[in-house]
């Protein structure tokens, strides 16, 4: 059910007022990407006693998909076979392994309560059709996917000690809030949830996932987007950090303007019909910061990608089973 929380700003705590209070709440930084876009949209893990390394904060996908040259001397590896695609076209092939991951830089130090099933990848590669996709630079050292979707290699902030696993927000607007240093905040409280308003995810079905953990379908988020205020396109969502470009299918689109840009200096509006929000976007040429696709819904559920550039405008929340928006 849609609701309107309370007023009030955006912050984390810990917990402490006596030694025997479990921790509830903790603060991770976001780093810069290692481009010239200047979105801070990476953050440091330790796999298995590794070396801390910036991996893809990823809301879109699940899992921990780690090079194996940076996996560590305590993950246990198996001979299970994972293959990993994105849209972007990049293809991960690995195996199965076993880590407890920390977050270097967390305050306070937060680590998975046990290890958890990571992807070891040991080779990257392209979808035929996207032969010249991305990969991965050299600075980076892996994808943590933190949607709720229910895979074997299963979301890590869902895997960490009691209170902190109930959920996360990404707090990486600097372009509506200048003064910001880029975090997540995982642990939820009345106190760091103030001020969002409420859309429900729906739950997913199938797949394999940790015991005693609930999954849910991350691109079930009912939203609307429309060009120059044109004729909405409503579909499942998912607001995804990974993406960087949002993509979506107004009706009446000429069918010669289908996968390509929409064109700069168009004003995108993006709304969250059942969360009152809406963010307009002057659409440009930049990724992770202005550049928009005319795509039709897609992915292995269907549903358009609000982009990384919504999040450098306000502050998203995600726990189970709603997703919010401030």
């Amino acid at each position: 059910m849609l609701r309107r929380a309370a007023t009030g700003t955006l912050s984390a705590f810990v917990l402490a007022t006596t030694p025997a209070l479990a921790q509830n709440t903790a603060t991770m930084p976001l780093h810069k990407r290692p481009d010239a876009s200047g979105f801070a949209n990476f953050i440091a893990v330790s796999v298995g006693g590794g070396s801390a390394g910036d991996v893809l904060l990823d809301t879109g996908s699940t899992g921990l998909r780690i090079r194996a040259a940076a996996a560590g001397p305590d993950v246990r590896l198996t001979n299970i076979p994972v293959t990993y695609s994105y849209t972007s076209g990049n293809v991960l092939k690995g195996v199965v392994g076993y880590a407890k991951v920390s977050f270097p830089g967390a305050n306070p130090t937060v680590s998975t309560k046990a290890e958890i099933a990571i992807h070891v990848v040991q080779d990257i590669t392209c979808k035929a059709e996207k032969p010249d996709c991305p990969g991965w630079k050299p600075t980076e050292m892996g994808v943590m996917g933190v949607a709720y979707l229910p895979f074997a290699v299963f979301n890590p902030l869902a895997q960490l000690e009691g209170d902190l696993a109930g959920g996360f927000i990404v707090a990486a607007d600097e372009i509506a809030r200048p003064t910001i240093v880029p975090h997540i905040v995982v642990g939820l409280t009345d106190q760091n949830t103030a001020g969002f308003s409420f859309a429900p995810l729906e739950a997913a079905s199938g797949g394999d996932q940790p015991e005693g953990l609930k999954a849910w379908n991350t691109k079930s988020v009912q939203a609307c987007f429309s060009v120059d205020n044109g004729p909405l396109g409503c579909f499942a969502t998912v607001f995804d950090t990974g993406a960087a470009a949002g993509s979506f299918e107004p009706p009446g689109l000429p069918p010669e303007l289908l996968h390509t840009r929409v064109r700069p200096g168009s004003v995108v509006t993006t709304s969250v019909p059942l969360a009152g929000m809406k963010i307009a976007i002057v659409a440009g040429r930049e990724p992770w910061t202005n550049r928009y696709r005319y795509e039709p819904p897609h992915g292995s559920v269907l549903g358009f990608n609000s982009g990384g550039l919504i999040f450098r405008r306000t502050s998203v929340r995600r726990f189970l089973p709603t997703f919010v928006i401030v």
